[in-house]
């Protein structure tokens, strides 16, 4: 509900045709889409889950987990940072938003003032073919590289993408400046100011627009691009042991850190904080590293550009029992263990999300020897 007026959703795959890739973008006809049948994702089995209740979160062997799919709009606007696909009558393609649940859809409307496309809101147009890779969340390390960046591997896949520009980040430059890796990332991908579409992260006017079905998490194609695009496809399996530290985190902190980090550092582990680096810096730390050790944030997205075969041990609490980084691990064909924890909240941090918690030492150094033993 946006006002007194109501966003409805129009599924493409309702409304269009569907086409071989090759043709997707290339005929008229305001929606086409084309599914793809792409590579399953390889999930290992943990080699430590010391909470045994949180098994069925960690699958073992192939899965397709998301259907692969690009689409084509002709006359539409692209609303909001993350990209989202809606016709000037107000109707939403549902395949161009990750999450229908109310708070995404009110943080996008809310930059309009409760009203809907083409009343009374100031746009601009787009005459080219636009390829939208912004999605969910495009201000955070993970989900830029993975459901924006990583979503750049169709344009080797589909031909109508050669002439198409592009938006990564879906928002204004200024907003981009404040966020380095964003502008480092895209200059890696070989996209100079004549391949990006210009937008202020409201409300653009395109007369085609190309987006896939929007997912969030790793992929084999998606972790194939980045590790290309940065250039760590082949590298020899490095050899540092790294433990990326909470350290001053505001939120979801591990209490006992200073006891983790004595006890990594009698495996010859080194404490690091890959948010003080630059994006080149952060992908040759973790491309010569052999295992990483971290709670679950942002700075473990790194772990994709290690070499298969190495292996990364993720420090989480019960209230945040996830398998991104599980999936980060078989996209890349990495070794995977997981300590689960309970989560500790307080007046500070009564968020369960974001609750920190303290870790079972002697959990983590069986999943450190299991992890040392599995290289």
């Amino acid at each position: 509900m946006c006002a007194e007026k109501v966003l409805h959703l129009y599924d493409i795959t309702a409304v269009g045709k569907e086409v071989p890739l090759a043709e997707l973008g290339l005929r008229e006809g305001p929606f086409t889409f084309a599914k793809v049948e792409g590579p399953p994702l390889d999930l290992p089995k943990p080699l430590v889950l010391n909470r045994p209740e949180f098994a069925k979160v960690f699958p073992a062997g192939k899965i397709a987990r998301y259907p692969q799919m690009l689409c084509a709009a002709e006359n539409c606007f692209l609303m909001g940072p993350f990209g989202f696909v809606v016709l000037p009558q107000g109707l939403l393609i549902r395949q161009s938003a990750v999450n229908l649940d109310g708070a995404s859809l009110e943080y996008a409307l809310g930059h309009f003032k409760g009203q809907l496309p083409g009343t009374h809101i100031p746009w601009t147009a787009a005459d080219d073919v636009v390829f939208a890779a912004n999605s969910y969340s495009t201000n955070n390390y993970f989900h830029f590289l993975t459901d924006a960046l990583g979503q750049l591997h169709w344009r080797a896949r589909a031909p109508a993408l050669a002439a198409a520009r592009v938006i990564v980040s879906g928002y204004p430059a200024a907003a981009e400046a404040m966020l380095p890796f964003i502008g480092a990332a895209t200059a890696a991908a070989g996209l100079g100011a004549g391949d990006l579409q210009p937008t202020d992260g409201t409300l653009l006017f395109c007369r085609k627009v190309i987006f896939p079905k929007r997912d969030t998490g790793m992929s084999p194609w998606k972790a194939a691009f980045l590790r290309q695009t940065f250039g760590v496809e082949g590298r020899p399996r490095g050899k540092k042991r790294l433990y990326v530290a909470r350290g001053a985190a505001p939120r979801r902190r591990v209490l006992n850190e200073a006891a983790v980090e004595k006890l990594l550092a009698g495996f010859g582990f080194t404490s690091v904080n890959p948010g003080a680096l630059s994006l080149k810096d952060q992908v040759a730390l973790f491309a010569d590293a052999e295992i990483v050790v971290g709670a679950h944030g942002a700075g473990l997205t790194n772990c994709v550009f290690m070499a298969p075969g190495s292996a990364v041990v993720e420090l989480t609490h019960d209230k945040r029992v996830v398998w991104t980084y599980h999936e980060v691990a078989g996209a890349a064909a990495l070794n995977y263990a997981c300590i689960v924890a309970d989560a500790v909240l307080n007046d500070k941090n009564d968020d369960a999300l974001f609750a920190d918690f303290t870790v079972d030492l002697a959990a983590l150094e069986a999943a450190v020897k299991a992890g040392v033993a599995a290289l």
